[in-house]
């Protein structure tokens, strides 16, 4: 009877570090979602906003309208 009651002891006892275990994991998971859409939001923001022609500030949140070189050239033809 004894070992019965150990055996029933140390069942609990494994169930409930595995509820633990369980419950770390599924906190781990929904942590790594969470920074992984918000990585993959701040990507999608970026290029947009690279194909609109705005850059991050290197020191702030601000966007900046990006300067072409392009604009500052003159084409000129050759005969």
């Amino acid at each position: 009877m004894a070992a019965l009651t150990d055996a029933a002891r140390a069942a609990r006892a494994e169930a409930f570090r595995l509820r633990c275990d369980a419950r770390e994991l599924r906190q781990t998971a929904r942590t790594s979602g969470e920074i992984t859409r918000l990585r993959a939001r701040q990507a999608a923001a970026t290029s947009r906003s690279l194909r609109v022609g705005e850059a991050p500030s290197p020191w702030s949140g601000l966007r900046w309208l990006r300067d072409d070189e392009a604009l500052h050239t003159v084409l000129v033809l050759l005969d």
